[in-house]
């Protein structure tokens, strides 16, 4: 029986889908992929349902006649300003009267970890991720299974969403015609596709700059220390440049898309772009110069946001690995050299795919465009094969369902 995936990833500027088969040995194939430009969404949120529905149906409908597949689950991913994080810890007794840690216990303890926080009928959990293990006084496990003890601990992180949001994409999505398999936050599936082993180990800032938003996810000792959302993303820049260049918004997409640069100095008084290179009427001329300085300041305020948050973990200049950017804009010329001043850490952008046994070559041409979709994939094939111990659902339940079922108790 074949194993297809569909992945669906609504960003606040475009929406992307993606069809893939997982092989037999593990690896992934892509069947299919669709991409198509967002309606009706702002700062990752849905603000108009019937808008962002059209969007989906197009991108759904395109997939599906590229991989040849009747696409009726996909995997959504979710982020924008309505996800919060926060951390928690649950502690059991362990049940075997030999005291071997057993799978059960895992789940009791992560239980335990959810009952511990107060209950919010706004939120939604949407992940319990598993930062680390501690059995009696020995801290520092990752897998407790098999190990002995009397008593169990974790320390775990919450993703938690505003139900009404994710109510809102699952109206969306099934007005599309798919229904929802899960949510994964899309912070932490970029670091699926994008983050290698050894960087999770050494340290690393995964930096994922979108259209309205930027996620971001920090990691270290192979574990999650922090993930979240800035309210800052590329569309930000194309916007300044709109009104610094007094130019229609369309115009300033092609600006940035095409003389976009973080560095001014680079530079001079003689190096100009005319209105006319664009098609349109007018002698209007713009300095380069300028366009940098307003990329910049932007870029700016999105490092000085990972600066203040890594500081508030203790990360700030300590990861090893670095910070990798990814995202249409983490392409702008000039991003690394400005991100190092800011962030004095070493900078790459994400070019190298790290999905399991990626045997498709295509994979990597789709990085620059599709990092969190591909991500979406490297979940899923991680959780048919067991092998994905960062993601737990709330109660173990999938978030879609409780979300419907809460709906249908609470609105008449």
């Amino acid at each position: 029986m074949r194993r297809i995936i569909t992945t669906i990833d609504i960003g606040t500027t475009a929406i992307s889908t993606i069809v893939a088969e997982r092989q037999k040995d593990g690896g992934i194939r892509i069947l299919g992929v669709a991409q198509g430009p967002t309606f009706g969404m702002r700062r990752g949120s849905v603000v108009d349902i019937d808008e962002v529905t059209v969007s989906l149906k197009k991108t759904i409908q395109e997939a599906s006649k590229a991989s040849g597949m009747n696409i009726k689950k996909a995997v959504v991913g979710v982020g924008g300003t309505h996800i919060n994080t926060y951390n928690t810890k649950g502690v059991v007794a362990i049940s075997r009267a030999d005291g071997e840690i057993a799978e059960e216990d895992v789940r009791r303890v992560i239980q335990a970890a959810e009952n511990s926080i107060p209950k919010n009928p706004n939120r939604e959990i949407i992940h319990i991720i598993p930062r680390e293990y501690k059995i009696d006084n020995e801290s520092g496990i990752k897998d407790p299974v098999g190990m002995t003890g009397i008593r169990l601990e974790v320390d775990a992180m919450i993703v938690d969403g505003s139900k009404s949001a994710l109510r809102s994409i699952i109206k969306c999505v099934e007005g599309a015609g798919v229904e929802i398999d899960d949510f994964i936050f899309s912070s932490l599936a970029s670091a699926e596709a994008v983050l290698s082993r050894r960087q999770k180990e050494l340290g690393v800032m995964l930096l994922d700059i979108g259209g309205g938003t930027s996620n971001y996810s920090v990691w270290e000792e192979g574990r999650l220390v922090q993930a979240g959302v800035f309210p800052v993303g590329g569309t930000h820049i194309t916007h300044d440049i709109a009104v610094g260049l007094q130019v229609h918004i369309d115009t300033a997409e092609k600006i940035k898309l095409e003389y976009g640069h973080a560095i001014p100095e680079l530079f001079s008084k003689k190096d100009v772009i005319k209105l006319a290179d664009f098609g349109l009427n007018g002698d209007d001329v713009y300095l380069k110069r300028h366009i940098a300085e307003i990329v910049e300041a932007r870029f700016k305020d999105i490092f000085e946001l990972a600066s203040k948050e890594l500081k508030r973990i203790d990360r700030f200049g300590l990861l090893p690995a670095g910070v990798v950017l990814i995202g249409g804009a983490s392409h702008i010329p000039g991003i690394e050299e400005i991100a190092k001043k800011e962030l004095r850490l070493p900078i790459e952008v994400g070019k190298k795919v790290n999905l399991p046994q990626p045997t498709d070559k295509n994979l990597q041409e789709l990085l620059f465009t599709y990092p969190v979709a591909l991500g979406l994939v490297a979940w899923q094939v991680n959780q048919l094969s067991g092998d994905n111990r960062y993601f737990y659902n709330p109660t173990f339940e999938s978030v879609s369902s409780k979300i419907k079922n809460w709906f249908k108790v609470f609105i008449p």
